[in-house]
């Protein structure tokens, strides 16, 4: 992920930052549940936002992707994530 965002490949970056946090699991939030099954006996999913320090670790890194694509912006802006609230519009 880092070596993405030295070489200002920021889209790549961000999806390496997805599969870590998030990864695989499933993410009923904001899903209308229409697909998803719910199965009482299922193990939970466990993954890195589920730990405190792990969480805090990854906001920190997504922090810097953002603060990096902003101070050092890449000429191609294919390679760019583009945010709606802030100035990369």
């Amino acid at each position: 992920m880092m070596n993405n965002a030295v070489i200002r490949d920021y889209t790549v970056a961000n999806d390496r930052y997805i599969e870590i946090s998030i990864g695989n699991a499933p993410w009923p939030m904001g899903v209308c549940m229409l697909g998803i099954t719910v199965r009482r006996n299922a193990q939970r999913v466990s993954h890195v936002l589920n730990d405190e320090m792990s969480r805090k670790w990854m906001q920190a890194i997504k922090r810097l992707l953002t603060v990096s694509q902003e101070m050092y912006p890449n000429e191609d802006v294919t390679k760019m994530v583009l945010y709606s609230s802030g100035k990369m519009i």
